[in-house]
């Protein structure tokens, strides 16, 4: 029947058509971003450009055909990506563990132990720039434990675990990467095209289960997610925000101020309900892309008035760009000093002294 559709029809079909191209191209792009950051260290570099192009052809046929078209979606495609990076850590981490145990056993001295880690590493990875990292890694891991027992006056004896604590400096020593093959995405491919054959069973879900599926994704993607970092950060005791800095933490919570952090963290939720509440209006509802699209100038011109570039640059830092824990006397004096320069600037950093 589409020959025999009227040419106002078309014009008008275009204004929808659009709408949700954008959002596809937004939801695809963002996908794409979160699933290949740089922190992955991935061994394929991203093209995203090309990915859009092979996008676009099978898009274009599901819409001849009639049928949804797919396309990279959050959370799960940077999930599915986090998950391999565990796979990779703990794959890795028990290659170089088993190895150090049995040059241990074997009264090695602390150059044949590293000798052999370093060999072990080198098996499980292709040549390429990220091994440099964990090159280093390992040698600057030896050189401190050389000294450590350089004092301890054995440092040609056989290692032992009270020289080289196996199961606390490995972890420090690897690097994020991932476990890159082709039948995770086959598989979880295949089962999504298997629910086509399971819709009788599937609509006979309840709705309530289903949303309780999407609250449970939801939740589970909460962890890491910047912005809940910095809500909890909030409602987080002055008196105890030093706690943060004793475990993994992002860089912002170092470097930018507290009311940046706030008024940042408000805009992000305000816009957060506005594009949550339009979806609900129905003639208004349409626009919830063209709020997505907004995101970009909103980003590039408008957040670069209200807040410092470098402060911007910070609050936006990937999931992986994280500093170090640092020790509770540490934590403590870098949490007074910030505390110190907020006294003794109220105004830049919207504090007013007490009379």
């Amino acid at each position: 029947d589409m020959p025999h559709v009227p040419f106002l029809y078309i014009l008008g079909a275009f204004i929808p058509a659009t709408m949700i191209a954008v959002l596809y191209y937004f939801d695809h792009s963002v996908a794409s971003q979160l699933a290949q950051q740089k922190e992955f260290n991935l061994r394929k570099p991203p093209s995203f450009h090309y990915d859009l192009l092979l996008l676009g052809f099978p898009t274009l046929l599901c819409g001849l055909v009639g049928i949804p078209p797919s396309n990279g979606v959050i959370p799960q495609s940077p999930m599915h990506t986090k998950c391999l990076a565990t796979l990779k850590h703990q794959l890795l981490r028990n290659r170089l563990v088993a190895t150090a145990r049995q040059s241990m056993s074997q009264n090695s001295s602390l150059s044949h132990v590293y000798s052999n880690m370093q060999d072990a590493y080198q098996q499980t990875q292709t040549p390429l720039i990220y091994q440099e990292q964990s090159a280093r890694g390992l040698k600057e891991l030896k050189d401190s434990t050389i000294q450590l027992a350089s004092s301890m006056g054995n440092i040609d004896a056989p290692v032992d675990e009270l020289v080289f604590d196996i199961e606390k400096e490995i972890d420090d020593l690897l690097p994020v990467e991932v476990k890159e093959q082709r039948l995770s995405n086959l598989l979880q491919a295949l089962m999504v095209g298997g629910c086509v054959g399971a819709m009788p069973f599937l609509k006979k879900i309840p709705t309530s289960v289903l949303w309780g599926y999407f609250a449970f994704m939801a939740i589970e993607s909460l962890p890491g997610n910047q912005l809940w970092e910095r809500i909890l950060l909030l409602f987080t005791a002055p008196s105890r925000r030093y706690k943060v800095l004793e475990k993994y933490h992002a860089t912002f919570v170092e470097t930018v101020p507290v009311k940046t952090i706030t008024w940042f963290t408000l805009f992000q939720t305000a816009y957060l309900l506005v594009c949550f509440g339009i979806m609900w209006i129905p003639i208004a509802g349409v626009l919830f892309p063209m709020m997505i699209m907004l995101l970009v100038p909103a980003r590039q011109y408008i957040l670069p008035k209200l807040f410092k570039g470098a402060h911007l640059t910070d609050l936006d830092a990937a999931e992986y760009e994280e500093s170090p824990a640092i020790p509770f006397n540490l934590a403590m004096e870098v949490d007074i000093g910030m505390r110190r320069v907020e006294w003794r600037n109220p105004r830049r950093h919207g504090h007013k002294k007490p009379r």
